[in-house]
C-alpha cells in the first residue's frame, strides 16, 4: 500500500509492514489480496447493516466505494482509515466537545 492516510498530522498507516500485520489479525494470512470488499462483508466488519451502507451511497455520504458494473466494493484502506479517524481518545477531549 503506497498510500499514507493523514489526521492531524499523524501517518495513520505508517508502513506497509504494521498494516500487513492489522489485516493478518482481522482477516488470516494473505489478507491483502483481499482489497476490495463486498457491502455484507464490511457490514459484518464494521458492524452496521447493509441498507444503511445502501442509504448512505444513495445520499452521498459514508464510506468512498468502487462501482465495478452493477458490483459496488468498498476499500479495504478506506475502511481502516475511516476506523482510525474515528478514534476517540477520553483522556484528550476538546472543550466544546461532548
Amino acid at each position: 500500500m503506497d498510500k499514507k492516510y493523514l489526521r492531524g498530522g499523524e501517518s495513520v498507516m505508517q508502513d506497509d509492514q504494521k498494516t500487513q500485520k492489522l489485516l493478518d489479525r482481522l482477516f488470516g494470512a494473505g489478507a491483502a489480496q483481499r482489497l476490495l470488499l463486498s457491502p455484507k462483508e464490511t457490514s459484518v466488519l464494521i458492524g452496521r447493516a447493509e441498507q444503511t451502507l445502501a442509504n448512505e451511497r444513495f445520499e452521498g455520504r459514508g464510506l468512498p466505494y468502487v462501482k465495478w458494473g452493477r458490483s459496488i466494493k468498498y476499500r479495504l484502506s478506506d475502511i481502516l482509515a475511516e476506523i482510525e479517524a474515528r478514534i476517540v481518545n477520553p483522556g484528550t477531549r476538546q472543550e466544546g466537545s461532548e
